[in-house]
């Protein structure tokens, strides 16, 4: 039973940069799930009294030939922060793993003005970052040293970042006439700590030579928390620290119908525009399981010293039993959320015909506690839909200086939606080893007069 509630956890909990924003379906005027996961300042423009909101997300892997090489399942029942061997069998230097699990929620609809809602949500963030795939080289097992360049200050950096959130949805009516309608939105986050840590290896230097490695140089630090340090050893899933932190999003969004287009059927707006600043705060983690940072110096050091560890604990370990340690240690550490700024625009062509736009922007990825990214990651979609309050059918089209592109295809019957961000671009293999898919289902109860 254990190993089944794992594999679920894991189904629902791990997707990637673009499914959590269920790209696609993401600028529908007729889910009112949008209002909680995308934009809240849609929320009141919803006509329903209430909604019970089911949503889930599937599994989304990325830059990963690990997974490809493996069963799924078996496989999501093992990733985590102490899983070295997964960022090891990557083909690329730089690996996320993302989950977002929301619990049913609810939504209410007071009068034409305001709508609330309450979520409950387990969010986590995975990252791992080298800048030199020679030095991951060093713990896959090195059997011929011929041909192996030096390495100097590089680095090896990853952070775990999990967490329960307690989401207050306000969503209210601004401005609003025949033509244009201006609604804000606001969702206060409550935010309870779970699992959280960090390791950083900056200032690498290592010289090769047929036998040993020569020298071994670097600067090493870490930190975890006490349920972090349950979670590795114990399996536990969601083991709360009682760190509790506040966050905050903010939404705006405007919508544009021309006179002669008033009343028309298929055509809500002719434009809507939308800003949002998501995930604003952070967590400060006091319970620390361990944590350190210290200088590394070794000398001829036999090249199966490090081959074959899997583990970043087992990493650690390893280093700390072949030097003396003079630890600095630290009594606590904060992790921020994953700040995000995001723009869009959505245009109407033609009754139920719609073409959709957007920009996210994540400035200073997690840099303030591990520089693990130190560039923007950023992301750039369009969406061609055909949508009607019934049914709807989507084609989108993304681009990231991460993940690069994406096709994909979604489809929605009334509230309920199914869809991946990258099925045709994995069909005709343009997709980046990456599997990102979505499907939920919102349950209206009453209505109110349409807005």
């Amino acid at each position: 039973m254990k190993q089944l509630f794992i594999t679920l956890y894991f189904t629902l909990l791990l997707i990637g940069l673009s499914a959590q924003e269920y790209t696609g379906v993401h600028n529908s005027p007729y889910l009112p799930f949008v209002g909680i996961v995308h934009q809240p300042a849609d929320l009141t423009r919803h006509p329903a009294k209430w909604n019970i909101n089911l949503l889930s997300t599937n599994v989304g892997l990325l830059h990963n030939q690990n997974f490809a090489s493996q069963d799924i399942w078996d496989v999501l029942g093992k990733v985590g922060f102490g899983d070295l061997k997964f960022f090891l069998a990557s083909e690329e230097s730089l690996l996320y793993v993302k989950g977002h699990m929301m619990v049913p929620s609810i939504t209410y609809k007071l009068n034409d003005k305001h709508s609330f809602g309450v979520t409950v949500s387990v969010r986590a963030d995975g990252i791992y970052n080298s800048s030199n795939d020679d030095f991951i080289n060093i713990f896959k097992g090195i059997h011929n040293p011929e041909g192996l360049k030096d390495i100097k200050d590089e680095y090896f950096r990853s952070l775990l970042n999990s967490w329960v959130e307690y989401g207050f949805v306000w969503s209210s009516t601004l401005v609003k006439d025949e033509n244009r309608w201006l609604s804000g939105g606001l969702v206060f986050k409550v935010l309870q700590g779970s699992g959280a840590g960090y390791l950083e290896m900056d200032g690498i230097d290592v010289m090769f030579d047929k036998e040993h490695i020569a020298y071994f140089n670097m600067d090493m630090s870490y930190g975890f928390n006490e349920s972090l340090s349950k979670t590795v050893d114990g399996g536990d899933i969601v083991e709360q620290s009682g760190d509790l932190g506040f966050g905050l999003d903010l939404g705006v969004s405007y919508s544009y119908l021309p006179e002669h287009l008033v009343g028309v059927k298929g055509i809500p707006y002719r434009y809507k525009l939308g800003l949002v600043v998501a995930d604003i705060g952070q967590i400060h983690h006091r319970d620390i399981k361990d944590q350190a940072s210290y200088n590394v110096k070794m000398e001829d050091v036999p090249y199966s010293r490090f081959s074959g560890i899997t583990t970043i604990e087992a990493l650690k370990d390893s280093i700390e039993k072949s030097i003396d340690v003079e630890e600095r240690l630290g009594g606590s550490f904060r992790t921020n959320l994953p700040l995000t700024v995001r723009a869009d625009a959505d245009y109407c062509i033609a009754p139920n015909w719609f073409v959709s736009g957007n920009l996210v922007l994540k400035p200073n990825y997690y840099n303030s506690l591990v520089n693990i990214v130190s560039k923007t990651a950023w992301r750039g979609n369009i969406t061609g839909r055909y949508e009607s309050p019934k049914w709807g059918v989507y084609l989108p089209v993304t681009y990231s200086n991460i993940l690069k592109w994406d096709i994909g295809l979604s489809a929605r019957y009334r509230n309920f939606f199914v869809g991946s961000s990258t099925v045709i671009g994995n069909l005709l293999n343009i997709a980046d080893k990456q599997t990102l898919i979505y499907i939920g289902v919102s349950i209206p109860i009453g209505s109110m007069a349409s807005n």
